[in-house]
């Protein structure tokens, strides 16, 4: 995996401006290969990097992309096998419906 992974750190540093420019050796590795950057420990970088990126395009355009945070997907709206968008509450448990590409990140 980590020897194939040169492509897709050329991709998140040139497409994202993401500065994975240190390569370290984490606990449990045999050699350094840990792809990270000066500012942030190893992940956040691409972390951050990726959702200044969406916060962006969330900016220029709230039908091509919203960020929603604190919110319990409930359901996911299917057709057949594809999922076309879900209900959610929201923080303050209002239920909302959402059609269209759904992503789903947690954290940890």
């Amino acid at each position: 995996m980590a020897q194939e992974s040169g492509p897709a750190i050329e991709w998140l540093k040139n497409s994202f401006n993401i500065d994975l420019s240190l390569v370290s050796q984490l606990g449990g590795h045999s050699s350094e290969r840990t792809h990270r950057g000066k500012e942030f420990f190893p992940g956040m970088s691409i972390t951050m990097g990726l959702l200044k990126h969406l916060e962006n395009v969330q900016k220029q355009s709230k039908e091509r992309c919203t960020i929603i945070n604190k919110a319990s997907v409930t359901q996911l709206l299917k057709d057949g096998d594809k999922v076309i968008g879900c209900i959610y509450k929201d923080k303050d448990g209002k239920e909302h419906t959402e059609h269209g590409p759904v992503i789903i990140a947690t954290g940890g």
